[in-house]
Order: C-alpha cells, then sequence, then structure tokens
C-alpha cells in the first residue's frame, strides 16, 4: 500500500503539510511545533523525538523569556568564548564585540532554523485516536487484570534511555519485579503503541521500530489514525516480524488479547465511548491469580530526586536518567511568556536541559549575533551590582524570618538555594527559605502575600521537602531563626506489587 502511494505523483504528507503551512497561516503554528514529548535518548533531551524539536523549543524559550534565561547557566567568559568558535571570531575588549555588533545587518537571519516544519496538521486526530485506544485498551486489560496499562507522558527505561511511548502495557508478571514507578517503568513494556504522525511517519515506522525492536520490546503496534489503519509487529530473534490479523479480523498476537480493528475504527468514527460501546473492540482472558499494587515504605526515583545541577559547557554534556526523570517538567506548552512548562521551575529545567544537549557553541545559533552581544553586556551589568543585591536579599530573608517565629510561631528557619551559592545572583536565583515546627493553623498561602513581591521568594516545608531538596538543607543550609535539630526527611514510598492471597 504504501509502495503504490509513493509511486504516484501525489505530493508527501510533509510536502503537503509545508503547502498547508504556506495556505493557512492561522494553522501554522500547530505545524511548526514538535509533538509535546520529552525523552531522553544517548544523553540528550529530545523534543517531539529528534534533536531539531529541542533546538526549536530553545530558540522559542529565548523569544519568550529573554537570553539572559539562558545565560544563567554558564559564566559569561564561556559565552563570549562560543561567540568567538560560532563566528570565528577574536574579540577580546568590550569595544572589540560592539564594533563586530555594529557591523551586523539588522536583518541577521538565525541560524539552524528548521528547513521543514516540525509537527502535523493531524494532531487533531492523532490525539483523538491515542485517547480512544487508550480507554480501549485500559478497559480490557483492567477488567481483566492482565497488567498495567500507562500513556501518554510515561516513560519506559531503555538502559541509559528514556522514552515516552503514546501508550504501554506491562505484564503481571512483569509488575511482579516491581519495576514499575509512578513516573517511569525500569524495563521495555510488554506491548508498546505509537500512533503515527503522518508528516513524521519514519519515526515511529523506522527509529522508534529499531529502538524498541534492539530493547527486545515483544509487541510493537503503529497506527496511523488518516489511513485508519493498524500494523502489528513481534520480536523474534531475527527482529521484528509482520503479525497477521486472523480470518475473522481480529489481532491475537498479543496473549490473551484479541483485538478488532474494524470495531475500533467504526467506534472511533462514531464517538462510541469504549466503556458503553455494545460490541468492544479488545477483549481479554481474565488473569486467575488477583494482584494489586500498593504504596509502601521505600525509595523512588521521581521528580526532584536529584538537587539542580545542571552542568552546561561549550559542547554538549550528557544527562543521566535521574536526571532527566528529577528535571523533566510538565509536557504542556502554555503561555505567556511561552513557552511555559509546568510554571517558571519546569520551563528552568527544560531550558537547562536543552542547553546541555546542544551546548553553547550551537545555542548561540539561535539568536543574532548583536543580541547576544547586548544581553551579555547587561548580565555582565548586573553582575557588576551583585554583592549589593545579596545584601538586600539577605536581609530580607532575616526579616522574613524574625516574622514567621515571632509573629507566627514557625519553630525555625534556614536557607538555601542561590542565597548561600558561591556564585552570582541571576534571572532564576530565589530567597529559599525552609521552615520547620510550623503550627497547624499556619497558612501558607495567605503568608505568601505578604511576602515583598518585588523579591522571588520561595518557601518550603522541611516536613514536605522533595528529596533533592533535602539534600541541600542537610549540606548547605544556613539557620536563620531556631533550633535545627537535624530532621529526617519525610518517609518516602515506591509502588509495590502483591499478590492477594485467599485469606487477605
Amino acid at each position: 500500500m504504501m509502495s503504490s502511494f509513493n509511486k504516484s505523483n501525489k505530493p508527501s504528507p510533509k510536502q503537503q503539510l509545508q503547502y498547508h503551512c504556506a495556505s493557512q497561516e492561522i494553522d501554522l503554528q500547530f505545524c511548526q511545533w514538535p509533538e509535546t514529548r520529552f525523552e531522553l535518548v544517548n544523553g540528550q533531551f529530545l523534543v517531539g523525538g529528534s534533536l531539531e524539536g529541542t533546538r526549536w523549543l530553545l530558540k522559542e524559550a529565548l523569544l519568550g523569556w529573554g537570553l539572559d534565561a539562558a545565560i544563567s547557566f554558564a559564566p559569561l567568559d564561556q559565552w563570549w568564548e562560543a561567540l568567538r568558535q560560532t563566528y570565528d571570531l577574536n574579540c577580546q575588549s568590550e569595544t572589540d564585540w560592539l564594533v563586530w555588533a555594529d557591523s551586523l545587518p539588522l536583518s541577521e537571519d538565525y541560524r539552524n532554523s528548521p528547513n521543514q516544519p516540525l509537527g502535523s496538521r493531524y494532531i487533531g486526530q492523532h490525539r483523538w485516536v491515542r485517547d480512544h485506544l487508550q480507554a480501549v485498551l485500559m478497559s480490557a486489560v483492567g477488567r481483566a487484570k492482565l497488567g498495567k496499562c500507562s500513556g501518554p507522558n510515561y516513560g519506559m527505561q531503555l538502559g541509559p534511555d528514556m522514552l515516552t511511548p503514546d501508550l504501554l502495557m506491562l505484564t503481571v508478571q512483569q509488575l511482579a519485579q516491581d519495576i514499575f514507578h509512578d513516573y517511569y517503568v525500569e524495563t521495555p513494556a510488554h506491548l508498546v503503541i505509537e500512533i503515527v504522525l503522518p508528516e513524521q511517519r519514519e519515526v515511529d515506522e523506522q527509529v522508534r521500530r529499531v529502538m524498541y525492536g534492539q530493547a527486545q520490546v515483544a509487541h510493537y503496534w503503529t497506527v496511523d489514525p488518516v489511513e485508519e489503519r493498524f500494523q502489528f509487529w513481534q520480536w523474534t530473534p531475527e527482529g521484528y516480524q509482520s503479525g497477521q490479523l486472523d480470518s475473522d479480523g481480529c489481532y491475537r498476537g498479543v496473549e490473551s488479547l484479541s483485538f478488532s480493528p474494524e470495531i475500533f475504527w467504526l467506534g472511533y468514527e462514531q464517538d462510541v465511548s469504549p466503556y458503553t460501546q455494545k460490541l468492544p473492540a479488545m477483549t481479554a482472558k481474565e488473569q486467575p491469580r488477583p494482584w494489586t499494587i500498593e504504596r509502601m515504605p521505600g525509595m523512588e526515583l521521581g521528580y526532584g530526586t536529584v538537587p539542580f545541577r545542571p552542568v552546561v559547557d561549550l559542547m554538549p554534556q550528557s544527562i543521566s536518567v535521574e536526571q532527566f526523570v528529577s528535571w523533566c517538567p510538565e509536557t504542556k506548552l502554555e503561555g505567556p511568556p511561552f513557552p511555559l512548562l509546568g510554571g517558571e521551575t519546569g520551563t528552568r529545567n527544560a531550558i537547562a536541559m536543552a542547553l546541555m544537549s546542544l551546548g553553547l557553541v550551537e545555542t548561540v545559533k539561535l539568536a543574532a549575533g548583536y543580541e547576544w552581544v547586548r544581553s551579555l553586556r547587561q548580565v555582565a551589568r548586573y553582575q557588576q551590582a551583585d554583592s549589593q543585591r545579596r545584601e538586600i536579599w539577605w536581609q530580607q530573608a532575616r526579616e522574613v524570618a524574625v516574622g514567621l517565629e515571632a509573629e507566627h510561631g514557625v519553630g525555625g528557619v534556614g536557607v538555601i538555594g542561590a542565597l548561600v551559592e558561591d556564585r552570582p545572583l541571576n534571572r532564576w536565583s530565589q530567597i529559599h527559605l525552609v521552615i520547620w515546627d510550623v503550627p497547624e493553623d499556619f497558612n501558607l498561602w495567605q503568608f505568601w502575600q505578604t511576602l515583598p513581591q518585588e523579591l522571588p521568594f520561595e518557601l518550603t516545608e522541611a516536613v514536605r521537602a522533595l528529596p533533592g531538596e533535602w539534600q541541600e538543607i542537610s549540606g548547605q543550609m544556613q539557620v536563620l531563626e531556631g533550633d535545627w535539630h537535624g530532621y529526617g526527611p519525610r518517609p518516602q514510598e515506591r509502588m509495590t506489587f502483591r499478590w492477594i492471597e485467599p485469606n487477605d
């Protein structure tokens, strides 16, 4: 089917998207935006499955948040050196840089802009099919207690990589290994399903299939929402083999599951809920032994586990799985300013991981040279007043700490973060206070409204601190008021599998 399509004179999906973007200005942003999917591959933070998507996200962040949002993550000397290497310059003094910047045309194009749209005009169909199929899969698997379904934006760890399939299914036998967590699973899933974006077809049907095959994902399905077509793949030692429908039109390649593509597309087109559809698209044989997943005491890698200390240099720096899981923000683009990813903290984290993956030499190609010179000079002037600004911040921190203890009965107040670190305050710095022995009637939200609005405050109750914050509390916190008695972190919990015994 695909070969006959390619031999015709009909434009490819990617060409159709380019024509569509050119003629439909109102939809241009959706054509240009990559799929909102964050992953870790080869130590790189990928957006929409590619480093080009990461470059797009960082460029949008520079436009929406300002260049200083990126400059904050590396010393100024490194940024100047990145400009030297990128433009093959020998500028040393401020005068040299000003002369060079003044010689650049105001119409200077940003380099490394995408040569083609990164997104799809079928993103709506993609979302609808994914949601409908997720309901079908979860309904059948959940009723039969065959395992656990997750996705989208749920991680699947493949060695040093972390992928986020549209949908995945884990069997009971896999769950019994206690590898299932809040944010990710430590093993290749039994079944992975990807909804194809027609313009980016090669990502799902070629690149991801190779990766899933190397990881020995037992079953891999791709779904084309435009052509309304499923492809089924089963892993063998020789690689993926195509799965076929039985004579009744059902696919039974996955143990204990029977799936009818015809019934699925009928329910999808009629927008019938999988939970109320009289003839279900998927049925399953019930798992004979009952089980449950409970939250039990234990340590689990999750958001905020690792302190936020990104390493940014001229060349790309590898991101670990622990860093990715701890820092990765919500996959939801909002604004203004655009892009806003899970608030300012999530946006900060995404910018830092993009910088680590691209390096400064590539990053400076995303904005005009004169803009970098202007912003770097502004940051330099800002840093010249760092000691005075820091003194003001310390004074405010002490005044707030006194008020917390004297007026609100808080047992103690300490400070962590930017104020106790040996580097200049920057765009993302905050006065981060930690409080403990807090009275039950203390209203944190109401108190927040009384803080000086012109200064960036962060307030954390010690008993609610994330594991990464606890590392800072135990290692660098300076006590401002009260006594710190070496309180321990709050008890951690993790997802734990348990077979249900007859006498339970």
